[in-house]
């Protein structure tokens, strides 16, 4: 490959080598996620789609950048278009999910908000829903999905301020004791602290975070493959203007017997008829 052409081979090759470190990260993380929900058989099972998809795009992530490295060390041509077709699928498909979820990520939010109004009332919600939305409020400090008044006259123990920081840094508030499931507490006139935040909001911030990291990711790495198609275009260029031969063109010389090899066309002599002597 021409001397031009090096500081292109190289890129590449340290380009694929920072992705192939990145697919094992990915690989690495699904182990290290796996290791940890060993342990509980119901969370393994619910996150086992994910250590999937983690493996799968983790190993295509690998695969692709082997590949184009091999084929810019090596100077191969269809390792190279490979890599290049492979990354501009990956691309499109990339922008096939980032950009609708762009553009309808209000509409979003909305389906989400009336998926949780749905839920209501707590306290006539399935046992599942009910555990679940304790699990929110005993880890988010909240209480209900859009107010406490969501359990009804239920409200469970999960709403419970548990400590003197959270009455001092104002995030409980005082309702009536017959709201409480407890009986002890059904005392008129008497008052019990709960969370003031609903769960909702709290749950929305997150959805916003983990969409904007979707989209993050997917841009970012929709740029990079095109990036990685554009280096890998180049190569392939440099590569095939390399292989062209020079042409070469054979001189015979005044001599029969030596041949010259010559880039220069023949050069030629002009030939003459000598006027004819007329005998006096």
């Amino acid at each position: 490959m021409a001397k031009r052409s090096s500081c292109f081979q190289r890129l590449f090759i340290f380009f694929n080598v920072l992705f192939a470190i990145a697919g094992g990260v990915i690989i690495g993380l699904g182990l290290l996620g796996q290791f940890i929900y060993h342990g509980s058989t119901e969370e393994f099972e619910n996150q086992s789609k994910g250590f999937v998809v983690l493996y799968v795009v983790g190993g295509i992530t690998m695969f692709m950048s082997l590949l184009g490295a091999y084929g810019a060390h090596r100077e191969k041509r269809i390792p190279l278009i490979m890599f290049l077709v492979a990354c501009f699928v990956v691309c499109f498909c990339l922008l096939r999910v980032a950009v609708p979820t762009a553009m309808y990520r209000p509409e979003v939010e909305r389906i989400v908000e009336e998926k949780f109004r749905e839920l209501l009332p707590l306290n006539e919600a399935s046992p599942d829903v009910r555990q679940l939305t304790e699990k929110f409020q005993l880890n988010l400090k909240c209480c209900g999905l859009f107010s406490y008044t969501d359990w009804g006259d239920n409200v469970p123990d999960s709403c419970l301020c548990q400590g003197e920081e959270d009455q001092m840094e104002g995030t409980c508030q005082n309702i009536p004791y017959q709201l409480l499931i407890f009986s002890e507490f059904r005392m008129a006139g008497h008052q019990k602290l709960i969370y003031k935040q609903p769960c909702f909001p709290i749950i929305e911030g997150y959805v916003a975070e983990a969409l904007d990291i979707v989209l993050g990711v997917s841009f970012g790495f929709a740029a990079l493959a095109l990036l990685g198609a554009v280096l890998s275009a180049v190569l392939l260029a440099q590569l095939r203007s390399s292989n062209v031969a020079v042409p070469v063109v054979f001189s015979v010389s005044s001599r029969p017997s030596k041949f010259s090899f010559s880039s220069h066309p023949p050069k030629y002599s002009e030939l003459y008829n000598e006027p004819e002597k007329h005998e006096k």
